[in-house]
């Protein structure tokens, strides 16, 4: 069984996605050159921010604020539940040994 609370997911990734939409609402607001690079430069960040936090905090839950500093929360967390970069070109590179080793 997981030690990660649904429900704390839920209101942090709602959080993210409350932030996300502010940003879709100001571009739609002004669809300009420039409020799309302000968005990318400052809201996208706000948005990873919020996101990271949901991934640093999922097994602590709101023990995270007193556990880990705000740049430990909000970091791109170490350890994703998905590959890295790093992992996918070892497998990639494990896929190409086995096709050169392949008998044909």
């Amino acid at each position: 069984m997981s030690d990660i609370s649904a429900q704390w997911i839920q209101a942090t990734l709602s959080d993210a996605a409350e932030a996300l939409q502010e940003a879709l609402d100001k571009l739609e607001e002004h669809p300009d050159e420039e409020t799309a690079e302000y968005i990318l430069k400052h809201d996208l960040v706000n948005v990873y921010a919020k996101l990271n936090y949901a991934v640093n905090s999922a097994r602590l839950g709101p023990a995270a604020l007193s556990a880990l500093s705000e740049d430990e929360l909000i970091a791109w967390p170490a350890k994703m539940p998905f590959y890295t970069f790093d992992e996918i070109d070892m497998l990639g590179a494990e896929e190409e040994d086995a096709e050169t080793h392949e008998v044909k």
